[in-house]
Order: C-alpha cells, then structure tokens, then sequence
C-alpha cells in the first residue's frame, strides 16, 4: 500500500491502516523500550503510545511523523515510569529500612529487660527462684511446679505471689525499666 494511501486511510480512521502502522512499529518501539526500563514495562508503554497515536491521527501527515511521535511519546513515558519506579523503590528501601530498625530496635530492648529481668530473678531467694524459674521460664503449671520441687501447690501459689511482689520492686527502679519508659513516651 503506497505511504500517501495509508496515511490518508490512517487518519480518517481506517483499522487496516492503523494496523499497517502498528505492525510496521511496533517490534522497534518496544525494542526501544525496553533498552530504558524493564520488559514488562515497555510492552504496556509502546501499547499507550499507540493509543495516543490512534487519538491524535487527523494530526500526522506521514509515516515519519508517526515514528518522531511514536519514540518521543514512548521515551517520556519511559522516563516518567523510570522515575516513578525510582521513587517507588526508594519509598520500599525507606520502608523495609524504618521496620529493619523498629524491629532491631524492639529487639535490643527486648534483650535489655531480659537480662534486667534474669538479675532480678538471681536477687531471690533459692527457693522463691526455683518456683519462679520452673513457673515462667520452663512454663510448667503450678501442679507441675509442685510435683517437681516436692511441696504443696499452695506453697508454689504463695511463692509466685511474693516473688513477683519482690521482682516488681526491684525492677521499679531498674535503668532498663526506666529507659524503656522514656522509650515509649517518646
């Protein structure tokens, strides 16, 4: 089909036409594309750039044109998407960056009151310890607790109040304790 035929058919709206022009650039702008952002990407950019060409055909007078239309709209596009993408993974980076550092920082304090707490706990008596030990750090029930260490259940009961009464005055006035106070007021 001669250029002026085909041009004077694309621009009244002529789909064998337009599909002359498509298949004629297609392969090359995607080519292009691609060679600026990712192939999944420059599929669907050359694809909008032709729509916008489609919108704007009464304006091309040959296939020259088209083409100059067809790179340009494609190269900004591609840009504009490079930038968004840039923006994108930064705000990502940014992200996974303020959760890496929550999460360190909830680790280290976690670690801190641990260890506060295990100080605490070598603070009490033998006996209280054991029951504490057994209770909270093995996870035994209080029956088990007892049967393990010999004695009543209510000796266990009464020893898991007084020490806990104990350990919250201890850690009352702990740096740890405190420190993680101003941490969450903060």
């Amino acid at each position: 089909m001669p250029e002026t035929v085909s041009i004077t058919a694309f621009q009244n709206g002529d789909m064998g036409a337009f599909n002359h022009v498509f298949n004629f650039f297609y392969k090359r702008v995607c080519f292009f594309a691609a060679g600026i952002v990712n192939e999944n990407f420059a599929e669907d950019i050359v694809q909008d750039a032709f729509v916008k060409l489609w919108e704007r055909r009464r304006s091309f007078k040959d296939l020259n044109s088209i083409k100059a239309f067809l790179y340009l709209t494609t190269k900004n596009s591609c840009i504009n998407s490079y930038k968004h993408q840039k923006v994108v993974d930064k705000f990502e980076g940014a992200q996974v960056e303020s959760i890496e550092q929550s999460n360190m920082m909830h680790q280290l304090i976690e670690a801190e009151v641990l260890e506060e707490v295990q100080r605490a706990v070598e603070q009490l008596p033998p006996g209280y310890r054991k029951v504490i030990y057994l209770s909270y750090f093995e996870g035994l029930s209080n029956q088990e607790t007892a049967d393990y260490l010999q004695v009543s259940i209510n000796t266990v009961k009464t020893q898991k109040v007084r020490s806990l009464r104990i350990l919250r005055e201890i850690l009352k006035h702990s740096p740890t304790a405190i420190a993680l106070l101003i941490h969450k007021v903060l």
